[in-house]
């Protein structure tokens, strides 16, 4: 199921308590979450999540993560992988106004092949990815956070920022759907680092503007979102999953 059909779900059996100062929480009716959790000892349990984040916010961040264990009820993740995809703040094209952008769709496909585009246009993105990856090294310092990773971050990136933390990013997650193939100077630097090097199908932002129109939520933006999954180590099994959506009101 979608984010989108979970949403449509969720606000069709809501449960709304409101929160001070001015914010309420909407979950769904009889939901059983907790109790599919707490069926196995945690020990039995793998719990992995990964938090969606479109813009520099060090408290959306910490929500974020204070929310996953919150809502299910633990105090430790056993990995939790970071997908931090800034707005640009300049043209997103990637022209320069010399060739009106007419490249053929042949070219631009040369162009992308085996090649990561991680927050082109976005002001100090590295800089601010460090001081969000500070806050999870925090958490993993104190025992609450298993592994660390990171998503869609090109080679000479994912260089820097291993090179700056404490706690090393031991999962690496890309998109081929943006990028053909596995880029080689990615594929060795993990190797080398012995990251582990996964892939995923999750576009860059979950709920653009269109999608939160079409859910009636014009007034509202995405501030965060997470997605989590509890899995039962022994057999495999996938025993609970979902999302976790901060919207604020934009107007």
């Amino acid at each position: 199921m979608s984010l989108t059909d979970c949403l449509r779900s969720t606000f069709g059996e809501a449960d709304v308590t409101d929160l001070p100062p001015s914010r309420r929480l909407i979950t769904r009716r009889n939901n059983d979450l907790l109790e599919k959790v707490k069926e196995h000892p945690r020990a039995d349990i793998k719990i992995g999540a990964k938090i969606f984040l479109n813009r520099f916010s060090e408290p959306a961040l910490t929500e974020a993560v204070e929310k996953l264990f919150e809502t299910l009820n633990v105090s430790y993740l056993d990995n939790l992988i970071l997908a931090y995809h800034p707005t640009a703040t300049g043209s997103s094209n990637g022209t320069d106004g010399t060739n009106g952008g007419a490249q053929s769709d042949e070219q631009e496909s040369d162009v992308r092949e085996g090649v990561i585009e991680w927050a082109v246009g976005s002001d100090n993105a590295v800089g601010n990815l460090k001081k969000l990856w500070a806050l999870l090294e925090r958490y993993a310092g104190d025992g609450k956070i298993g592994q660390l990773g990171i998503a869609d971050l090109d080679a000479d990136s994912l260089k820097e920022l291993y090179d700056a933390s404490t706690v090393h990013p031991s999962i690496a997650q890309i998109n081929l759907a943006a990028c053909c193939v596995v880029p080689p100077q990615l594929q060795a630097y993990c190797n080398q680092n012995e990251i582990q090097l996964l892939t995923h199908s999750d576009p860059q932002e979950l709920l653009p503007r269109e999608v939160l129109n079409e859910l009636e939520l014009a007034s509202y933006g995405a501030g965060w979102t997470s997605r989590y999954q509890v899995h039962i180590k022994c057999r495999g099994v996938l025993a609970a999953k979902g999302f976790i959506v901060s919207l604020d009101r934009t107007n």
